[in-house]
This record gives structure tokens, sequence and C-alpha cells, in this order.
């Protein structure tokens, strides 16, 4: 098994797997009465409708077995109640329908909440992990098919070798 360190989530160590979403060092480009308001801090490339999906993650232990990834869009994650820790690694070929994770390739991201990111097409991923307490986060997702694969009924891989990556805080 393979140990990894939670690195914390900045635009420079993330930039392989793509973008961050924070709210800007900048003034707003809108306020209001009680609100401000950053348009546009980041962009997806899309040429179609977005899907937004939740998902509620309990406390587990940190190891990752397995991970998936999209080869034609990219998908956005946020974290809405509590911190989340975001394990990703890079492919080695995007439209590679035999490929397998790296299990020596994995980092892992602390994201604030608050914080998002904008994944890069084909970036392997697990399921985001609560970084404290059962949580819950957002995620968006062009609805189109990737090459190979079916997100809905079994978009899990294992990793090369049936490693498996552990990590902490």
């Amino acid at each position: 098994m393979r140990n990894v360190k939670v690195e914390p989530l900045e635009q420079d160590r993330f930039n392989p797997y793509g973008r961050v979403i924070d709210i800007p060092n900048s003034h707003p480009t809108k306020t209001g009465v009680g609100w401000q308001c950053w348009n546009y801090i980041e962009m997806m490339q899309v040429d179609t409708e977005v899907g937004v999906g939740m998902v509620r993650t309990q406390m587990r232990p940190f190891v990752v077995e397995e991970m998936e990834r999209h080869d034609s869009r990219e998908e956005v994650l946020l974290a809405i109640d509590e911190d989340i820790l975001q394990p990703v690694a890079m492919y080695h070929e995007l439209y590679d329908p035999n490929e397998k994770p790296d299990a020596e390739k994995v980092q892992v991201f602390h994201i604030k909440k608050g914080q998002g990111i904008i994944l890069n097409k084909g970036i392997w991923h697990s399921p985001a992990y609560p970084a404290y307490e059962e949580t819950t986060y957002l995620f968006g997702i062009e609805n189109k098919k990737d090459r190979y694969g079916d997100e809905i009924l079994n978009p899990w891989v294992g990793f090369e070798n049936d490693e498996s990556v552990a990590f902490g805080k």
C-alpha cells in the first residue's frame, strides 16, 4: 500500500489536474446591500447541458482502491458543508479504454468548505472523503457519454497491480 500526504488546495499544486475555485483576492464584480458577487471566476468547457448532483460522504478509512475518470468532459466539485479530501491522479493515455489508475501518481488535496475544483478531462478521481465529519458536496458534469465505460453502472477501476493508496491529514 502506498501512503500519500494530503496537500493544501493551491492552484500551483493543483494545476496538472484542473483549476481551483475560490473567492478571489480582488474587488467583487457586483455588490448590493448584504451581498458581494464575483462573476466568472472560472469557466468550464462544455457543449451540452450540465447536470448537478450531490454526494453525502461518511467517515471511513482513508484508503483508495478504485478511481474513475471522464475522457470527454470536465467535472466541478464544491465543498458546501465541511472540508473534503479529494484523491486525484494523472492519466497515461486519455483515450485508452484499458488504462488503470497508477497508485504512484495519486495526490490528495484538502478542499476547504466554500472551495471547489474543476477536474480536467481524463483525471482519475475517487469520491471525496470528509476531512473531519460526515458532509455533503456538490458536483456538476456534462450530460454526455465518455468514449468508454458506463458512469452509472460501473465507472470504478482498480489500480494497476491491485495496489491501494492510504492517506492521512
